[in-house]
């Protein structure tokens, strides 16, 4: 794999100059995954920067009562461990590929020599974790004060972001309705139920993983609890 060719191509490189990316390339390190692989596991060291290049991996926390919260879904181009980049203490969380995925990983001092000469590669880091933080807060805020349906509306409106908002809407689920459930903190059964409500009141249609809405006022309506 051309590992400058791939950085090339990535947001977060965007207008660091090529001689520095080249600097970075000779030190990344490519690994893959099979699905089902732990990549890192909570309390790991490390280090690190990492860039999903193919496939897709999920971060997710382990309660002590065994209680699995998925907190994002990551795929092609998009970084995670930038806490641990710039700073040598273990990972916040578990990182699991989800189907077979290529990770690059660049060193943290690499990283952070980089970064102390290239303004433009902060401010790429500064937005891609200010996007986290508001999926975070927005995460926080369904799992404490929305019920199962309305945490459901609420992520198909989400994952919808950009269609036109009339008429009937579709789109392909990325992971199955079980580690749906996980990014939703509800169990696969309470899922099923409510999917199966909406789908006989007629706000959505399923077909395996295609969800077509069939009712995008409903389902706005039901995102906000009405």
């Amino acid at each position: 794999m051309d590992v400058l060719k791939q950085m090339q191509t990535l947001t977060l490189f965007q207008g660091v100059p090529a001689e520095k990316l080249k600097v970075l390339a000779e030190r990344a390190l490519y690994r893959t995954c099979k699905a089902g692989e732990m990549f890192i596991g909570e309390t790991d060291p490390a280090h690190a920067f990492y860039v999903v290049i193919t496939g897709q991996v999920k971060l997710y926390k382990i309660s002590a009562e065994g209680k699995e919260q998925t907190l994002n879904l990551l795929g092609p181009g998009e970084p995670f461990g930038m806490c641990t980049a710039f700073a040598i203490e273990s990972f916040p969380a578990n990182v699991m590929a989800l189907e077979e995925s290529g990770i690059l990983l660049f060193p943290g001092p690499a990283m952070e020599a980089i970064a102390m000469e290239e303004p433009h590669l902060l401010v790429n880091i500064i937005r891609i974790l200010s996007d986290r933080l508001k999926e975070a807060m927005t995460l926080i805020e369904s799992l404490a004060l929305k019920e199962i349906p309305q945490r459901i509306a609420s992520f198909l409106i989400h994952a919808l972001k950009g269609e036109n908002e009339q008429g009937v809407s579709q789109l392909e689920l990325t992971v199955t309705q079980r580690e749906l459930a996980k990014i939703l903190g509800a169990t696969p059964e309470a899922l099923s139920r409510a999917l199966r409500k909406m789908s006989n009141t007629g706000v959505l249609a399923m077909d395996g993983r295609s969800i077509r809405i069939l009712d995008r006022k409903a389902l706005g309506e039901l995102a906000e609890g009405d």
